[in-house]
């Protein structure tokens, strides 16, 4: 059906196909707006007549990506993400289960490219000449209007009286069984079910408080206990937080154990800010002091005590007016503790728009913002142009990208996030929007959303029940060394109720739960093989050893997939010659020499000089260079990443050394099937290994690399010849056995 509003590429989408499906007989993955190619957004910026043209450039202009991209030759696809509206097992015909779908905009600088770099990226983590112009790709979306979108807005609403009157059923989801309800509950319950998960207008300069303590009522009562805080966290001898800001009495008080109290997290930024110490002690706990203007509070804590009193609650906890800065011993105190005084608050407020203290929360007062949205009739349907999705709004603020926030998020129940956009609510079953319907318990759930899932999420849901520790902190090392640090001594401070985290996991498990310089005794010689993913070696932490990823200021990460470190003195590696038995070993030991505190590293291994290109041997990653036998010019050992200015300013050969051995389970293929995964098992292990590159200062090594080889068509690391050196090679570049001390 031709349509007069619409230009001839917005009449070729299949309409139907994306708002008109229902649930059964559709592949989530398949779906496709049906456009005959990609179109260039000048297209879209000058044809201003057809409806979804001009609804498209609102919708980019709103993630404010327009500016950016408007002058290249840039191709826009549509992508269609969903939530499935779950209803009762035998579906009656009053509320059916349904897909509710969203289209989102995927924008691609130069298409070709980022497939190929996808495709053949590191083993650890592809690094992006550009990577905002990657990020962008699902920062903007249009959705479907609801029809009624006040039925869930506000405490005093219909639904929110009806979730009262049954919230004692303990019946999770509303629409499970429509005979408990009477014939205005029902009617009350079929407006909302007809607008779930679709888009409504948003409060213009203020958030609707009222929607607010909805949200904070909905997951106290009708999500699992997981997004409440555990009361465990607040027993003991001492608990934390020591002190909190009375947000009525309008000044710094000492805790009640049991206390219920909200965390605020934010960015300090470089200016001077009101902090707690010996000398402004007496003026914080004058009652008074901190609605006084004089006193000179940061903006975002002002703000912060005025949505606590909105919403109700008594005590806010600061970090900066509640931890006494000048002194060493309370500060450290409760540094140590951070993990549990963030997973114990009700709430967390998160300042994600803000580069410093005074930037405030947009939204939370009146005048504080300008939400303005867009909205056009296309074919009957009323669609709008969504805010930005929450994974690129905070993706690219100061807050995300500070090391101190990734503890704050990853281990607060409940988050409340300021953006420029918008607020959102996130606790660890839901994501609830200012500008969609999505608070229904136990009816929404996302499907194939890009932005939902958190980085980090292995802590975020703290996932006791997996058998390997190691995701978590492989999670945990990626994230914290792509954040930024004003301190370097505060490296590792800044993840100790990460560490506290991935510690009690262990204990649970009788294995060791020693740190040493950040990396688990329990899993030593697996957490030594980090790799520096940008500009290797980067700048150098003096504090801190060079083979922890703590010793230097650069991207870390892992290229461990499927493989498990072997170091012990005595392995015998049936399926290899008897000349593997002398190719490494590395023993971490919790006494001794090697303990706790010690930064040196002493340890039997074996090295060989390779011979590494000046010049990288692919124009896709020219800081990666080729190392060669020195007896075999045709034997490549694998590549290493280098600055170039590192790499020319080192000469033709290096020495490398064997840090671990690997074991590798041949026989496992990943097979893709009707969108299903499937591993085959193994049938026998092959072993490599793990080569580091070093140079010495004096005598004592310093670590410079790890190396890696590049993947021939996959991603993933299927035998041992792709994701580390064979025994076999390794022997033939005629290593010899040396004691080394690793500093």
């Amino acid at each position: 059906m031709w349509d007069k509003e619409l230009c001839a590429k917005c009449n070729e989408i299949r309409w139907e196909g994306i708002f008109g499906s229902s649930w059964h007989n559709v592949r989530v993955d398949s779906w496709s707006t049906g456009t005959s190619s990609p179109r260039s957004l000048v297209h879209i910026r000058d044809n201003r007549m057809c409806a979804f043209c001009r609804l498209t450039y609102h919708a980019m202009v709103k993630a404010e990506i327009w500016h950016d991209i408007e002058d290249r030759a840039v191709w826009l696809h549509h992508d269609v993400y969903a939530w499935l509206l779950s209803g009762p097992p035998d579906p009656p015909d009053r509320w059916p289960s349904r897909v509710e779908k969203r289209i989102w905009l995927r924008i691609q600088r130069d298409t070709e490219d980022i497939e190929i770099t996808i495709k053949d990226g590191l083993p650890c983590e592809p690094v992006f000449p550009d990577e905002k112009d990657v990020m962008m790709t699902h920062a903007a979306c249009i959705q479907l209007m609801a029809a009624d979108p006040d039925c869930t807005t506000g405490a005093d609403s219909d639904i929110a009286k009806v979730m009262r009157r049954h919230s004692s059923d303990g019946e999770k989801n509303l629409f499970s069984d429509p005979e408990r309800y009477n014939a205005e509950e029902l009617r009350i319950l079929d407006r909302v079910h007809a607008s779930a998960c679709r888009g409504r207008w948003m409060s213009e300069e203020q958030v609707d408080y009222d929607m607010l303590k909805h949200w904070l009522w909905t997951c106290s009562v009708y999500h699992d206990p997981q997004c409440t805080p555990p009361k465990s966290l607040d027993s003991g001898a001492e608990t934390y937080p020591f002190r909190v800001i009375d947000v009525h009495r309008g000044c710094v008080v000492s805790r009640m154990p049991h206390t219920p109290y909200v965390c605020l997290s934010y960015v300090w930024g470089p200016n001077p800010q009101l902090k707690l110490t010996a000398k402004t002690l007496g003026t914080l706990t004058t009652e008074g002091a901190l609605f006084d203007e004089t006193t000179g509070v940061a903006q975002t804590i002002k703000d912060a005590i005025f949505v606590c009193g909105m919403l109700g609650q008594e005590y806010l906890w600061v970090d900066s007016v509640c931890i006494k800065q000048d002194d060493s011993d309370i500060r450290q105190a409760e540094i140590e503790n951070m993990g549990n005084i963030y997973a114990g608050a009700v709430l967390t407020i998160i300042a994600a728009s803000g580069s410093h203290a005074d930037a405030g929360l947009l939204g939370a007062r009146k005048r504080s913002r300008k939400a303005t949205q867009h909205m056009e009739v296309i074919r009957g349907r009323r669609l709008m142009a969504s805010m930005p999705s929450p994974g690129y709004d905070a993706q690219f603020s100061p807050w995300e990208r500070r090391a101190w926030t990734l503890q704050e998020r990853a281990l607060s129940h409940r988050r409340l996030i300021f953006t420029e956009s918008q607020v959102y609510f996130q606790c660890k079953t839901s994501y609830f929007y200012e500008d969609a319907v999505c608070e229904i318990p136990g009816k929404a759930k996302l499907i194939n959303f890009p932005d939902i899932r958190s980085p980090f999420a292995s802590v975020e849901q703290h996932d006791f029940d997996r058998s390997d520790c190691f995701p978590m902190y492989e999670d945990m090392v990626r994230a914290l060394t792509r954040r930024k640090l004003t301190f370097d001594g505060d490296v590792l401070n800044a993840c100790t109720g990460i560490f506290k985290v991935d510690q009690e996991r262990r204990a649970s498990r009788g294995q060791s739960t020693i740190l040493h310089f950040g990396l688990p005794v329990a899993i030593f010689s697996k957490a030594l093989c980090w790799m520096s993913t940008q500009d290797s070696p980067g700048r150098r932490r003096s504090d801190f050893p060079s083979w922890s990823w703590a010793g230097w200021d650069t991207a870390a990460s892992y290229d461990l997939l499927r493989f498990n470190v072997i170091c012990d003195e005595n392995i015998y590696l049936a399926d290899e010659s008897d000349a593997a038995k002398a190719a490494a070993f590395l023993e971490a030991r919790s006494t001794g020499e090697n303990a706790p505190g010690n930064p040196l590293l002493t340890f039997r291994t074996t090295s060989a000089i390779l011979r590494v290109d000046r010049i990288s041997d692919d124009p896709k990653y020219p800081n990666s260079f080729a190392m060669w036998s020195p007896h075999d010019q045709g034997l490549c050992l694998g590549h290493i990443l280098l600055a170039e200015s590192m790499r020319a300013s080192r000469p033709d050969e290096m020495e490398f050394i064997v840090i671990a051995i690997e074991s590798y389970e041949n026989g496992w293929k990943h097979n893709n099937t009707n969108n299903r995964s499937k591993w085959t098992r193994p049938e026998k292990y092959s072993y490599g290994v793990k080569l580091m590159c070093i140079e010495w200062i004096g005598d004592v090594a310093q670590r410079v690399q790890m190396s890696y080889q590049r993947p021939n068509s996959s991603p993933w690391l299927t035998t041992p010849s792709e994701g580390s050196q064979s025994i076999a090679n390794w022997q033939a570049v005629k290593p010899v056995e040396k004691v080394i001390t690793l500093s």
